[in-house]
């Protein structure tokens, strides 16, 4: 069975967290807690079934911006954590998550914030 979230965050991509977390540590650490919470709530807000097994799972990212494509990935560990945090997911271990797979599709003119299609589906066990 597939389930889908769209998840609506102004996600703050790996350069720019590395630099925030050179500045101050207090900062990389509050700005984590709010992108998983953002995601956390919007995860509660949505429907959704449980998987009881593993998942693999695609994220199919739409952003405004010109940044590289691993920078952009980065930000599905707020994007976890969150679905976590909300009870979506036990855990987003190896036990829990099989394979994660990036799509990003960038429109460098639309004005809209950001945003994530997260689509999982349950596997067997291989």
């Amino acid at each position: 069975m597939k389930n889908a979230l769209r998840i609506e965050c102004d996600f703050v991509y790996l350069n720019e967290y590395i630099n925030k977390e050179r500045q101050n540590k207090y900062v990389a650490a509050k700005i984590k807690d709010d992108l998983t919470n953002q995601v956390m709530y919007q995860c509660l807000q949505s429907r959704w079934i449980r998987p009881k097994g593993k998942v693999d799972m695609l994220f199919k990212w739409h952003v405004k911006g010109r940044h590289d494509s691993d920078n952009i990935a980065f930000a599905k560990k707020f994007v976890l954590d969150g679905m976590v945090k909300a009870g979506v997911l036990e855990n987003d271990n190896p036990k829990c998550v099989r394979h994660l797979a990036d799509y990003i599709y960038r429109d460098l003119h639309k004005s809209e914030i950001d945003w994530v299609e997260v689509i999982w589906e349950e596997v067997d066990d291989e």
